[in-house]
């Protein structure tokens, strides 16, 4: 797949040289390049197991360093195509006798060809490796999750245009295919067979954007995901389906909100026969209202929350959300790690529902500091279990020393309700972020 992306940039290099498509007296290629450096120290603390008397691997407190250089490069040609690389390595250096860190490696972060507008269409093309948000990253954000932060990519095609050609004015529509290998094609040096997804995922959908609605966004989505298993033994193959729509916006008294809705259905089927494992029917969403105050400080007040619907034991059914694209920290650093011990999975968010509150403050120009609460709860209860997850808290101090040179400090704190098990110690998660760009 990749040597077909491959492919055909040389033929989008190849159309660029052509006069009929461009302008003769423009040069024939402009080429751009920059690079970043980031570098974290993490300490993390009882996050699988919530007990402090654990002292014999395997734990759940590690600490480390890492720290992540990419280098990019783009090239306009003369038609308006342009190519996009970037190249990422990321290395850590644990701080614990008990673990080993990685082997470093160097991989094709990004790779992609950007057509401005096909001949005779009015659409747009990106197509190759590239990192493909959309929203606030409720279901499309992270390509690989099982590798954190250091690449968030897809393997996609991306075909963009106006609603106008069919008649739907100011909106605008995108159009995506995106093919995800449990382990990485194109690893330069290094290859470590790394798992960045637990499955070979195939996905298609539709995204939607339509601008003043409440002086705002209104966004809708359909996405069929298909996820097969690649471990051996006994297993499902998932086939889902996800309709959603984001709202956000202005309110009366100089608010602001959003909110995102979505529903899935579709199937398990054996990954072995023909047999059906389970129907799938699962709901999430999250809503938040925001005002900020012109006074000292400039504070900011935000209330929310979301709900991840749960399987419930007692149905034939599953009925629990799946993060089909987002399995990131979208709303806790430190809960995607607490996950691992429940799902087998990082970031695998489901069965979750909380209340948050967060008050930021501007302490200059450049730096802020924000407090957020989150009162956790799980929808669906374990067999003879609870449904309380805990109080999460979360400190982030975050500044902006130049145009070229950011920062944060963070650190979070949960204390674990009845969903678990005894003994209950609190978790938390400590880090600093130091990022230099050019």
């Amino acid at each position: 797949m990749f040597q077909r992306w491959v492919g055909l940039v040389l033929v989008a290099s190849f159309l660029a040289a052509v006069p009929a498509f461009g302008d003769d007296d423009a040069p024939p290629a402009a080429l751009k390049f920059g690079l970043d450096t980031r570098v974290r120290e993490v300490t993390l603390h009882n996050l699988l197991d919530f007990d402090d008397d654990t002292k014999t691997p395997p734990v759940s407190d590690a600490h480390f360093f890492r720290v992540r250089h990419r280098v990019w490069s783009r090239l306009d040609l003369r038609a308006g195509l342009s190519l996009y690389a970037r190249f990422t390595t990321e290395w850590r250096k644990y701080l614990d006798p008990y673990l080993s860190p990685a082997k470093t490696e160097i991989i094709l972060d990004n790779f992609y060809c950007d057509v401005p507008k096909l001949p005779g269409l009015p659409f747009s093309l990106r197509i190759g490796r590239q990192d493909l948000i959309r929203g606030e990253g409720f279901v499309l954000l992270e390509g690989g999750p099982n590798d954190g932060s250091r690449s968030i990519y897809q393997n996609a095609i991306l075909l963009s245009g106006a609603g106008d050609v069919f008649g739907f004015r100011g909106a605008k529509f995108d159009l995506f295919a995106i093919r995800n290998l449990v382990k990485d094609e194109f690893v330069i040096a290094n290859d470590q067979e790394k798992w960045l997804t637990n499955e070979d995922e195939t996905a298609f959908g539709l995204y939607v954007t339509h601008s003043d609605l409440f002086s705002g966004k209104n966004e809708a989505y359909y996405i069929y995901k298909r996820a097969d298993r690649v471990a051996e033994g006994p297993g499902c193959n998932r086939r889902l389906h996800t309709l959603g729509t984001r709202v956000t916006g202005e309110l009366p008294w100089n608010l602001t909100f959003g909110m995102e809705g979505a529903w899935q259905f579709g199937a398990h089927d054996s990954s072995h026969s023909e047999e059906k494992c389970a129907d799938h029917q699962a709901y999430g969403g999250y809503a938040w209202v925001s005002r900020s105050f012109l006074t000292l400080l400039r504070p900011t007040i935000r209330l929310g929350g979301f709900t991840l619907s749960g399987d419930d034991p007692d149905t034939e059914d599953y009925e629990g959300w799946d993060p089909i694209f987002s399995r990131w920290p979208k709303w806790s650093e430190l809960y995607i790690y607490t996950q691992i011990a429940e799902t087998g999975r990082v970031a695998y968010w489901t069965n979750t529902s909380a209340f948050q509150a967060q008050l930021a403050l501007e302490l200059s120009g450049r730096t802020k500091l924000a407090y957020t609460y989150y009162r956790l709860h799980a929808p669906q209860a374990p067999i003879g279990g609870c449904t309380d997850r805990g109080d999460l808290h979360e400190w982030k101090l975050s500044s902006k020393f130049s145009d070229s040179v950011s920062g944060h400090f963070l650190v979070e704190r949960l204390w674990p309700g009845d969903f678990y098990n005894e003994p209950q110690d609190d978790a938390y998660f400590i880090r600093w972020e130091l990022m230099v760009k050019q």
